[in-house]
């Protein structure tokens, strides 16, 4: 029981590594600007339904599905760094287009995905599912995996709290430093995406 906890926690720790909230705490922020506390809870709670229900998926089926559709964790890679330099360019901008999307398709692109569960925590879930093929193991990278997007979505639900005493230029400029390490690790996933191509090829 102790070693199945222990294993655990070792997961959840390795999982919420890679989810990365701290980084998409100020992004949160600025795409929400200008939201009432209502509304922000809204986004979070749809946010953590989606990422509850992805980690979910890939726990016990994602293997599977990338194998029915022919998509290589290299493909997933390039195609979530795709969507990040879309944000990120997004956030650079005088007026987000993501400003002008309801909540619920805030919260599931791209607050949930990619900016928390993204192609790195997919490959890590389907990872440590493939290092514990077991029922005990299965059950242990769900728990592993809920916990570490709880963590996350309480991270954003408290972030007006974290930064209440900043002033609403230096969210702002927050916000433009974030693109730029959001466009850094976009280009990060695309050149790693590549080079597994390239490895895979030669």
């Amino acid at each position: 029981m102790w070693e199945w906890v222990f294993t655990t926690l070792v997961m959840y720790v390795k999982i919420l590594a890679i989810l990365d909230p701290f980084a998409a705490v100020p992004v949160f922020i600025t795409l929400t600007e200008g939201f009432d506390p209502r509304r922000k809870d809204e986004i979070v709670r749809k946010a953590f339904i989606a990422m509850c229900v992805m980690v979910a998926v890939f726990t016990l089926f994602g293997i599977w599905i990338l194998n029915f559709f022919g998509i290589s964790l290299a493909s997933l890679r390039v195609g979530g760094g795709a969507i990040l330099l879309v944000l990120a360019f997004d956030v650079l901008g005088e007026a987000p287009r993501s400003k002008k999307l309801d909540p619920e398709e805030i919260a599931v692109m791209p607050v949930a995905t990619p900016l928390l569960v993204g192609p790195g925590t997919m490959t890590t879930i389907i990872l440590l599912v493939t290092e514990n093929n077991t029922l005990e193991g299965y059950v242990a990278v769900l728990t592993a995996s809920l916990l570490a997007v709880t963590t996350a979505a309480l991270m954003l639900k408290y972030s007006s709290h974290m930064v209440s005493k900043l002033s609403k230029s230096f969210v702002r400029g927050l916000g433009r430093f974030m693109s730029i390490i959001i466009a850094a690790m976009a280009f990060e996933m695309i050149k790693n995406g590549i080079m597994e191509w390239m490895s895979a090829l030669g």
